[in-house]
């Protein structure tokens, strides 16, 4: 009798990307935090906001949640970060 042994390891996908340009400081702007849906990360956000809010004086926040964990931000979600913060945040929770 004779096995046939699969493996499905596969080299990682090499992609290049840009970094988005940080801005010098955080006061006066808008903090955008996208939860992904995982449990606590909402907590996790916040938490992080509530820091930095302690020290600097933001314009505002936008929060939006992704309809799911497993997958990217929906295009109508980024659009909507990208016209109204200058800073955005993602985080996960567990």
């Amino acid at each position: 009798m004779s096995y046939i042994v699969l493996d499905p390891t596969d080299e990682p996908l090499k992609t290049g990307f840009t970094l988005a340009p940080r801005p010098e400081k955080l006061a006066g702007l808008t903090v955008g935090l996208i939860d992904n849906g995982k449990k606590n990360s909402d907590y996790l956000l916040r938490g992080i906001l509530k820091g930095l809010q302690a020290g600097v004086s933001l314009a505002g926040s936008v929060e939006v949640r992704k309809p799911s964990a497993s997958h990217g931000i929906p295009p109508l979600l980024a659009e909507e970060l990208a016209g109204r913060c200058q800073v955005v945040m993602a985080g996960i929770g567990d």
